[in-house]
């Protein structure tokens, strides 16, 4: 069940994540097409913030939440 959820969490703080590069390219490349945001860096400097927020929630998960799966103990050389 853990793993699940974890997996899940993942996934959607990876769209999210996805979600903004996208919206942040599609101002870069296509400022016309932003015709409701006062100025293009106010609006992208707001994405970058909530890409930051999500990438440092996965970071947390994958790092301090979701533990390593237990590695076999290295085998002892032989002489």
């Amino acid at each position: 069940m853990k793993d699940m959820i974890i997996g899940a969490l993942k996934t959607k703080l990876l769209g999210e994540i996805n979600g903004h590069i996208a919206n942040i390219e599609v101002m870069m490349n296509n400022p016309v097409g932003v015709g409701d945001h006062p100025t293009i860096v106010e609006s992208i400097d707001k994405e970058l913030s909530v890409l930051e927020s999500a990438n440092g929630k996965l970071n947390v998960l994958v790092q301090l939440i979701e533990r390593p799966k237990t590695k076999e103990k290295p085998k002892k050389e032989q002489k």
